[in-house]
């Protein structure tokens, strides 16, 4: 018995090979944990605004952020332009709530301008570095994507 390949058949195939591609998808692909970013999700959407202006803040800084990923860990300047910078850094991985690390800090006029994140707090994966400070009666945010391999 022979088939004839024909325009109906063609398109009949190709709908029973999607069908049995999304059905093997939905539930046999191997589920990857993940959780949400934040518990406050809501109150950090209404809040958004605050967060537009102070990533403004920094685009209008003349010096701009460096961060440096050594073995040691993470180094973080600030332009010396900033003075008495109060504030607080968090690293959140989406794989998993345990990992976020999130840590103040007070940098003085006088003090250098070198945030350091030691290797210790750090496990091999990706993470989301934010940092938000105050110096004088401004606010900042500064966000970038970070990759910690050992």
């Amino acid at each position: 018995m022979k088939i004839k390949f024909s325009w109906e058949t063609g398109i009949v195939l190709s709908l029973v090979t999607f069908i049995i591609f999304i059905t093997y998808i939905a539930f046999f692909f191997p589920h990857v944990g993940s959780q949400l970013v934040s518990d406050k999700y809501y109150e950090e959407e209404m809040k958004y605004q605050e967060i537009i202006n102070e990533k403004k803040n920094v685009l209008k800084l003349p010096n701009k952020i460096k961060i440096f990923i050594l073995s040691p860990g993470i180094k973080i300047i600030f332009p010396p332009i900033l003075d008495n910078i109060y504030g607080f850094f968090t690293l959140f991985r989406s794989s998993s709530k345990d990992l976020d690390v999130t840590r103040s800090f007070k940098m003085l006029k006088s003090s250098s301008k070198i945030l350091f994140i030691p290797k210790t707090l750090l496990k091999k994966g990706h993470y989301k570095l934010i940092i938000r400070w105050k110096s004088g009666k401004k606010r900042f945010f500064f966000e970038k994507d970070l990759f910690w391999l050992s």
